[in-house]
């Protein structure tokens, strides 16, 4: 007896294992070769139950719920749930039109079946929309027919219906989904009617009590209830995924234990160190070290909950995997920036820490721990801005230039994203790596150093109009070149340049360089001595707090003009320095 229990146990798990590997394959495939691959399956019943619902909600919209309709017919009730659950509502409203739309490709795919369904487990959904949809009128006995009025039929000649009109949409005009309505609920009802004629009257009358507030209070209750075991919380908790957490506070909690729930296939975690990309961030790295099948199972589990709640709290729609990508890399970004922040904190002395983080902590903490580090940055910016030198003055957070401006409006926003300026396609996307929080964090650091040190230097916007737009690069290099061409009268205004002075300028700054020119070395040192002077601060202090800064704008001026001979400026292409009208 033993000896079959276990080839029982081996077979079910060989059973599993390969519908692990189709379910992965046929999720992969384009829509209409993953509908064939389905079809053609020795047990597509078995294939397609055997799906998480996420997945197979994605499946259906993969391949366009119209076109879906054999896959719908042999999915499992709870997959038919899952669909209404997500479609049918728009945040805390059942969405009329979406539950006709559904219902009527649920009919079409399996009447019987979705008959029964909707008369017994769906059946206070199916009396609100009857409510809805259907006006009804009992007729006494004493009353003819004809008194009834136009456009209601009978079964029985006592309980008559007629469809309700949509809202028009427009003058003469019939909603462009009356018709599927009114013939999906004609097909539905007369097939009550034939299945159980007394079950058909019964659902009539109950329809016409119903009270919609209550119905719909409930409904979306149960609908909460089912989500929420999937991770998708209402807004209002969902938004706790984005409460920061200290790495102290993260210790102190520990995961309670828990079954491994249903695999979802569609968000996928690369558990295998041999096929891990080149660009792996370090979640996926971790989790390459965790040996036990068990323990992965569970964080492939928790990690689509927790992706289901990132989806609530950001109140998105999933219908394809397009727009479930970058949810699943942010996700795993932010649990990869809590992993390296906590393995930086223990300072090499525990190499498998990030391992011991993925099994012991809720991956919903770990996630908290990585987006409090963008949280602090934002934080730091909106603490500064009010009481920074630019803002006194009223200036416009242009005024930083391109790059940092990209800094500071990624960080002043509603949730803090990073400004990858179009490196990876984007102008802006979530912070995926630490070492982009550290980056961002320099370059806030120099932007408050240069507000700090404007500051101190009395700066102050130009009084005579420039043909140049006004930036921090150009206000600092435009006072400079005043001192050195001694026409800083009052130190703390820049005066706007011709074009004559700023070509003496740059034969005093230039030094030949190959085909280029460079800033000369003591131009560079005369630099850092005026700004000494100017601020009150050593030389020391300023290339200690600014000298990235300082070395980046150098390399910009030689980068934008290093290539162009005094005598052949155009005014029109130079930007950082502030040059004179010409009529």
């Amino acid at each position: 007896m033993p000896d079959k229990n276990v080839k029982a146990l081996e077979t079910r798990d060989t059973r599993e294992k390969a519908l692990a590997v189709e379910r992965r394959r046929i999720l992969a495939l384009p829509p209409e070769k993953a509908l064939d691959a389905i079809l053609e399956h020795p047990l597509p019943v078995t294939l397609v139950q055997s799906m998480a619902e996420e997945d197979f909600y994605l499946l259906v919209h993969t391949i366009g719920p119209d076109d879906a309709l054999p896959v719908l017919g042999i999915a499992s009730k709870e997959q038919w749930e899952y669909l209404m659950d997500m479609e049918t509502w728009v945040r805390d409203r059942v969405d009329p039109l979406a539950m006709t739309e559904w219902f009527d490709r649920l009919l079409k795919a399996d009447p019987d079946r979705f008959t029964h369904w909707i008369v017994t487990e769906q059946r206070d959904a199916f009396e609100y929309y009857l409510f809805r949809n259907v006006e009804l009128i009992v007729r006494e006995y004493e009353v003819d027919p004809s008194e009834i009025g136009d456009g209601f039929h009978t079964e029985d000649d006592v309980h008559y219906i007629r469809m309700r009109p949509y809202l028009p949409a427009g003058e003469d005009q019939i909603h462009p989904h009356q018709e599927t309505r009114d013939l999906f609920l004609t097909d539905l009802l007369r097939r009550l009617s034939v299945y159980d004629f007394p079950l058909y009257q019964e659902l009539l009358l109950a329809s016409s009590g119903v009270v919609p507030a209550e119905v719909e209070e409930e409904l979306l209750r149960l609908r909460n209830v089912r989500l929420a075991e999937r991770g998708y919380l209402p807004f209002e908790e969902a938004v706790g995924v984005y409460q920061p957490l200290t790495l102290a506070e993260l210790m102190a909690r520990r995961k309670p234990p828990a079954d491994a729930g249903r695999i979802v296939e569609s968000y996928p975690l690369p558990l295998d160190p041999t096929v891990l990309p080149e660009d792996a961030g370090l979640f996926a790295r971790t989790l390459s070290r965790i040996q036990d099948e068990a323990s992965l199972q569970r964080l492939q589990s928790e990690f689509a909950g927790l992706c289901n709640q990132v989806i609530a709290a950001d109140q998105r729609q999933i219908r394809d995997k397009a727009t479930l990508t970058p949810v699943v890399g942010k996700v795993a970004g932010y649990l990869g920036i809590g992993l390296a922040h906590a393995e930086a904190a223990a300072e090499g002395q525990d190499p498998y820490r990030g391992v011991a983080l993925l099994q012991n902590c809720l991956l919903a903490d770990i996630f908290r721990l990585g987006y409090g580090r963008a949280l602090e940055l934002k934080w730091r910016a909106e603490r500064w801005r009010p009481t920074s030198w630019f803002a006194r003055l009223g200036l416009a957070l242009s005024f930083w230039g391109e790059a940092w401006l990209g800094v500071l409006g990624g960080l002043l926003i509603k949730r803090p994203l990073y400004y990858d300026n179009y490196a990876s396609g984007v102008l802006y996307r979530e912070f995926a790596t630490l070492e982009e929080i550290l980056r961002t964090q320099e370059v806030l650091a120099q932007i408050m150093a240069m507000d700090d040190l404007l500051a101190l230097m009395g700066a102050r916007p130009p009084v005579e109009k420039s043909s140049t737009f006004l930036t921090c690069q150009n206000l600092l290099l435009t006072l400079w070149a005043n001192h050195h061409l001694g026409q800083d009268a009052d130190p703390r205004v820049p005066l706007p340049l011709s074009v004559t002075q700023l070509r003496s300028f740059f034969e005093a700054l230039w030094e030949a360089a190959g085909q280029r020119f460079r800033i000369k070395d003591s131009m560079r040192t005369a630099f850092l001595t005026w700004l000494a002077e100017r601020s009150g601060l050593t030389a020391e202090a300023i290339a200690q707090r600014m000298g990235m800064a300082l070395h980046a704008l150098f390399a910009q001026v030689e980068n934008e003009l290093g290539g162009v001979v005094p005598k052949d400026l155009d005014p029109r292409f130079v930007q950082l320095f502030l040059l004179k009208e010409v009529d």
